[in-house]
């Protein structure tokens, strides 16, 4: 990896959290919260962060700010609601500084490991559009998306969402042993699985 190569981060958590019938950015997680566990892998990676807020922002930007002060660039989605992530992502990149790559890491994922990123820097050459990580050949967050990107996140305005903008791009897939990166926090369920989870889970090969 290039060292004057800059690296951005956006941070989408603006959801209902209607499935897991509790909010999850503020849920218990390790020492602190969901939402804090997230952004603090992030910023083990980069130095700043954005993170885009909807449902219950006010209380979530309280405890993010008194954590992580200035290092975070706090946005909302005012159509929370009635839109998906998408959305909160096209919010996300209207505040982001300019960078030659931007991680993309939703604020209900916890449990990936700084390492991944910091895995997914050293492989960033520029060629490939998105690099994705992989645990046990499955893909997961979060993508390294080359900051040419952009324009074709932000107009894009049909079905499918961002999967469909990355269809035709170049793209890597880096295999690392981070069972966090797959561990979607949906339900009660999924909660009590990632509680359980051992630090070991979240090396990397």
């Amino acid at each position: 990896m290039d060292s004057k190569r800059r690296f951005g981060a956006v941070i989408p958590a603006a959801g209902m959290s209607s499935r897991m019938r509790s909010f999850k950015p503020l849920l218990p997680f390790r020492d602190s919260t969901v939402i804090e566990c997230t952004v603090e892998t992030v910023l083990k990676a980069v130095p700043t962060a954005v993170v885009v807020l909807g449902n219950k922002a006010d209380e979530v930007e309280r405890v993010l700010k008194k954590r992580f002060g200035e290092r975070l660039t706090i946005v909302r989605n005012p159509d929370y609601r009635t839109t998906d992530m998408l959305r909160s992502v096209q919010i996300g990149l209207d505040a982001l500084w300019e960078c030659d790559a931007f991680f993309l890491l939703p604020g209900d994922m916890p449990a990936v490991g700084s390492e991944t990123l910091e895995a997914l820097m050293r492989e960033f050459d520029g060629r490939n559009m998105v690099i994705f990580p992989t645990c046990n050949h499955r893909k997961g967050h979060p993508p390294l998306i080359h900051a040419s990107m952009i324009p074709a996140i932000q107009n894009y305005r049909g079905e499918g969402g961002l999967r469909e903008v990355f269809r035709d791009v170049p793209q890597r897939l880096i295999e690392l042993s981070d069972m966090g990166i797959t561990a979607d926090l949906d339900t009660p369920k999924d909660y009590a699985e990632i509680i359980n989870q051992t630090p070991h889970d979240r090396g990397v090969r």
